[in-house]
């Protein structure tokens, strides 16, 4: 936070137009709220002036405009009659057809495990007619006063002495004040919107016996947090243009349209390591085989330097964090960098690769590598250990830890870790068939998506929305009982990215009746938006009854011809004929599709469920920069009044939401190898747990 001292330099700033420019960005929602206790009377002076253009303001201090301002009634009136627009949610966001309609909420419930308003200091956005967005700026503008954040709106529901002393200095009598205070305080209520826009969007949700229609809402408190980080550079961080920004909000009009949102796509390799002939010409010809890009990586640079600076950090518990989040992305790496060898010896130990075919490199470390037992495999590790330290100390920029002291011991464990993990297992065949089990996976290979949203809500971009996956899954739900007759649940699912790549340009809208009386007939106006072509695998875990599953088993073309054809917004195929031999696997033996997962390419990742809490944006980027894998989210919604019937609404029942942001890990398939088969079926599933005030994606 700004002290009182700093509000002092920057009265002081002696060039007026410089001066103008700093006190116009400290009293914006994108920055840092400043302190400004004791100088009630010249921050009033700023706000009053701050109701008028640029071009009609040569200095924002000067008090002959302030004062001018208060005597003028109606243009007074007018900046108070824009308080009634201030709200804590914006409907108009990102859609400025929204209209005649606020939301102003208390605070949502705290869930620890995603990120909300519930997590942000309370703070009013106002987003109304866009000819007044400079009228508003008198009493939405943000700062701290006596501790607390708060607007001039705010304040003055509840008058304190010193601003009632800043009006009269600029003469306003005490009676006209109070006045204003009533008038203020009236126009602050709480308020929810009793129809539905019909240009709001609407989200449907299983609630109860039936289901809830659900809008969608963005935190003013949340999202200015976002823009101050981004001014920060706290993160990775893209850009929303709006053609009309003062439409949006005031928070967008002072960004000139440029709104900032997270942007943490999945690190999912386009190509996927096969194996041909191509492994042993480059063993032959003295190349290597590893994967060596995955040291070049600047996040295995600075887990090696997290490691060296340990001994800097002055609190235990820093230095346990900072030990355990390198060595977890060194192992990462190292896995990485082991792949194409793990998957040359899955394909020999499947019988894909005759033995034989190796002999021309007999004696090489890969042969070795490929041919010896698994409780041998760790006696590999002086060999390969020695291969690491040759290829750092062959790089430019990690040659300096190459044998190094301090790392040869935790660089030697982690390989040591690695090849004792990846035979190992024996908790694989713990699980036996269990034949009265009334469950079943379906495992759906190689579904291809295009042009899905990757703006999952409005403050992330990159993987595609939980609950559009679980809405996908919901709907083929619903689909396949239809057909069969049946009654199943498809209660969680578990999903593998195979590739993922964003799709340049923006979408042009269709056409359609538009216009204040819906008698013209062209586009609306162009949202910018992101979207990303994905191939993905995903397991749904399906329950019921044994008589309804044993039907299943016998509908593969029903279950086939009920997958649905859309997913976050985009197209939904299967894959093509001659790309994978079967796309659409059920299976009632977890050890057998497990056989089958760990066989994924390492190019994929995961999506996984994490056990961080999350109490502050500033936390959330602590833990992006602690583990590379981790990826924000949308991951459900925070109901921000009870379900009610509205006017327009899709069903009988209908509230308003707030999304939120979660945390996933990125897991290869490697990682998931390592953890084993009864961790993969315990943490890797997802479900929608609902609430009365909550829908929210967790691990089951």
């Amino acid at each position: 936070m700004v002290d009182k001292n700093t509000f002092q330099e920057l009265l002081n700033i002696d060039d007026i137009s410089e001066r103008n420019i700093a006190i116009r960005r400290v009293f914006t929602a994108y920055s840092e709220p400043i302190e400004v206790s004791g100088f009630e009377a010249d921050v009033l002076v700023i706000l009053l002036n701050l109701t008028y253009p640029r071009k009609n303001v040569d200095d924002l201090l000067d008090i002959k405009i302030a004062r001018k301002t208060l005597k003028n009634d109606i243009h007074f009136d007018e900046c108070i009659e824009e308080v009634k627009w201030l709200h804590t949610h914006n409907l108009k966001y990102p859609d400025i057809r929204v209209s005649k309609q606020r939301l102003n909420v208390p605070v949502p419930i705290l869930y620890p495990n995603v990120l909300s308003g519930a997590n942000c200091t309370k703070t009013l956005g106002w987003s109304h007619d866009s000819a007044k967005v400079n009228k508003s700026k008198l009493f939405v503008s943000p700062f701290i006063w006596q501790g607390d954040v708060c607007c001039l709106a705010t304040l003055l529901c509840e008058p304190p002495k010193e601003w009632q002393v800043a009006f009269k200095s600029l003469g306003m009598p005490v009676k006209e004040f109070l006045n204003v205070c009533g008038r203020v305080r009236d126009s602050l209520k709480n308020e929810i919107p009793s129809i539905v826009d019909k240009h709001s969007i609407q989200v449907r949700l299983p609630y109860r016996d039936g289901y809830l229609s659900i809008t969608p809402t963005i935190n003013h408190a949340l999202q200015s947090e976002i823009q101050q980080a981004a001014m920060a550079k706290l993160g990775r961080f893209t850009n929303m243009e709006f053609t009309r920004p003062a439409s949006v909000s005031e928070l967008s009009a002072s960004l000139g349209g440029n709104v900032k949102a997270l942007h943490y796509p999945p690190k999912v390799g386009n190509v996927i390591y096969g194996l041909s002939d191509s492994y042993l010409l480059r063993v032959q010809a003295g190349e290597a085989v590893l994967n060596q890009v995955a040291l070049s990586k600047p996040q295995f640079k600075n887990a090696l330097e997290g490691l060296l600076s340990i001994n800097f950090e002055l609190a235990l518990k820093q230095r346990r964090q900072q030990k355990v989040a390198s060595m977890r992305l060194i192992r990462t790496t190292f896995a990485e960098w082991l792949s194409p060898l793990l998957e040359w010896r899955l394909a020999v130990q499947e019988n894909k690769i005759d033995m034989n075919e190796l002999e021309c490199i007999y004696g090489s470390i890969e042969y070795q590598f490929l041919s010896c037992d698994n409780e041998k495999l760790v006696e590999l590790l002086i060999p390969i250990f020695s291969l690491l330290n040759n290829v750092l100390s062959n790089s430019n920029t990690l040659q300096k830890y190459a044998f190094h002291q301090r790392l040869m011991k935790p660089l030697k464990n982690s390989l040591k870790w690695l090849l004792a993990n990846l035979v190992e297992d024996s908790n694989v065949a713990a699980i036996a068939l269990d034949e009265e089990s009334q469950q079943r996976y379906l495992y759906l290979k190689g579904i291809r998506v295009f042009d899905a949203q990757a703006l999952s809500n409005p403050y992330c971009v990159g993987i595609p929305s939980l609950t559009a996956m679980w809405g996908m899954m919901h709907n083929y739900q619903r689909r396949l009982n239809e057909l069969l007759g049946t009654h199943l649940r498809m209660t969680s699912f578990s999903w593998f990215i195979r590739q993922y790549s964003p799709v340049a340009g923006k979408k042009l809208p269709e056409y359609g009746m538009q216009g204040v009386n819906e008698n013209q007939f062209r586009r609306a106006g162009i949202l910018d938006n992101r979207h990303c072509d994905v191939e993905f695998d995903v397991v749904i875990h399906i329950d019921g009854h044994e008589e309804d599953l044993e039907r299943l088993e016998h509908s593969e073309r029903a279950i086939k011809a009920s997958f649905p054809a859309s997913f976050a917004g985009g197209v939904m195929h299967a894959p093509e004929i001659d790309a994978v031999d079967d796309w659409c696997e059920l299976f009632s033996n977890e050890v057998l599709l497990y056989s089958k997962l760990r066989r994924l390419p390492a190019s994929g990742k995961w999506i996984m469920p994490t056990k961080h809490q999350l109490d502050s944006l500033d936390n959330l980027f602590h833990l992006l920069k602690l583990n590379a894998s981790l990826c924000p989210v949308m991951s459900g919604y925070l109901l921000l009044d009870s379900p009610i019937a509205r006017k327009n609404a899709l069903e009988r029942l209908h509230c308003y939401a707030e999304s939120t942001i979660g945390l996933v890990e990125c897991n290869t398939a490697i990682d998931i190898r390592l953890q084993g088969i009864s961790r993969f079926f315990r943490r890797a599933f997802w479900m929608l747990e609902i609430k009365e005030t909550s829908m929210i994606m967790k691990r089951i």
